[in-house]
């Protein structure tokens, strides 16, 4: 009969645009509710192999990362596995779902500076 060689698969870590690759460290932006970034909270973040209770210090800033130790990309030469960090993108609600007297105090307290 017909001998079919065997089917070689390379499977690609990120197939999607979630993570970032660094060697064996992998990357990924998780959203953070400006509340958590101002006062601090916990945030479920999805990762490679389970969902993590992320606890976000308060004052968190944009673009701030966080460290999971050892839940990046496995090394086959050296058995050891890359970390996963997480990277903090804070999203601001719409201005509409805040209280008016609210955010007018915003406009007169908030630096406009940078």
């Amino acid at each position: 009969g017909n001998q079919v060689g065997d089917l070689y698969l390379r499977i690609d870590i990120s197939p999607n645009n979630e993570y970032e690759r660094e060697g064996d460290t992998l990357i990924k932006t998780f959203n953070v509710p400006l509340y958590a970034a101002l006062f601090g909270g916990k945030v479920s973040v999805q990762t490679l192999e389970k969902e993590v209770t992320l606890k976000v210090p308060e004052n968190t800033k944009n673009g701030q990362r966080f460290r999971l130790k050892e839940m990046g990309v496995m090394n086959r030469q050296t058995n050891v596995r890359g970390d996963l960090f997480l990277k903090a993108n804070i999203v601001l609600p719409p201005l509409d779902k805040i209280d008016p007297a609210l955010v007018e105090q915003m406009k007169q307290s908030l630096p406009q500076g940078a």
